[in-house]
């Protein structure tokens, strides 16, 4: 074995050589300095190729009428409406792209759409006086759920007023009912509540009760917590406590009796089962 000399020098110690970025500094001139253009999203490019096959063939078929009698086209302007390439390159401002329309119109703009085209060269407002939207009629009376929240006797409550209404002495009757599951059922419920509060308003002797409603689509929460299963469905509430829940639809006369029975100390008429009452009352 051979021993180093002292003598010698140790080699001094060469440091491998970093690997460098993989896009050098000359690259960056190669990259585009414009942004390039989005390709279009969804089928819009099939919906194209179908407008042009019909415009192509509808151009065939007024052209053949227009050899046989040159008259019938004369002085009906342009029959096909432009195309949306056509109109965006004729309204097209410096700095747009092609084939992007402005999504948002100003309040002041004077091309806004009073009567905007909903297809087919079909307006607005001819569809909607063609096709009017009407409420539905169940004997003869018209169910009209956006007007009787503001004409009606009973208020429709949500989750955040429940407390202030639920934790109170006073008498209160909740109605859980749908707008448009059983519509018929829940809106002649409604109106038979409503006749029977009247009456306890034209009173002036005694405290009317209070009385709510709660929509079982929208107040998912509250209908689960007051066990509310199926509708329409009326509860008499005292304080925080259901004495009685009416699954049946009843007439004004007989909720007027049961409104009695639960808050005036009346008798109980027939049609409260007395298997179904609470326990303490």
């Amino acid at each position: 074995r051979r021993t180093p000399s002292p003598t010698t020098a140790p080699k001094p110690f060469k440091r491998e050589p970093r690997a460098g970025p993989q896009n050098p500094e000359g690259a960056t001139a190669e990259f585009p300095t414009t942004k390039p253009r989005k390709p279009r999203r969804g089928r819009r490019s099939e919906a194209a190729a179908v407008e042009d096959f019909v415009r192509d063939r509808l151009e065939q078929v007024f052209a053949s009428i227009q050899e046989r009698d040159p008259e019938v086209l004369q002085g009906k302007g342009d029959i096909l409406k432009p195309k949306e390439e056509e109109e965006l390159a004729s309204g097209e401002k410096p700095g747009e792209e092609d084939g992007e329309q402005k999504t948002v119109v100003e309040e002041e703009d004077p091309s806004w759409p009073l009567d905007a085209d909903v297809g087919w060269g079909v307006r607005a407002s001819e569809y909607f006086d063609k096709h009017s939207i009407k409420n539905v009629t169940v004997d003869g009376v018209e169910i009209d759920w956006e007007g009787e929240v503001d004409r009606g006797w009973v208020k429709e409550i949500n989750c955040l007023e429940w407390e202030s209404f639920a934790f109170h002495p006073s008498p209160l009757i909740v109605l859980v009912f749908e707008r448009y599951n059983r519509a018929a059922d829940n809106w002649r419920f409604l109106q038979e509540l409503e006749k029977a509060t009247k009456v306890y308003w034209d009173t002036k002797d005694r405290l009317p009760p209070r009385t709510v409603k709660i929509d079982l689509n929208i107040e998912r929460d509250l209908a689960y917590a007051l066990q509310a299963k199926e509708c329409p469905q009326l509860l008499f509430l005292r304080g925080n406590k259901i004495l009685y829940r009416e699954k049946e639809i009843r007439t004004a006369d007989e909720l007027v009796q049961m409104i009695a029975y639960f808050y005036y100390n009346a008798k109980r008429p027939s049609c409260v089962n007395p298997e179904a009452l609470a326990p303490s009352f």
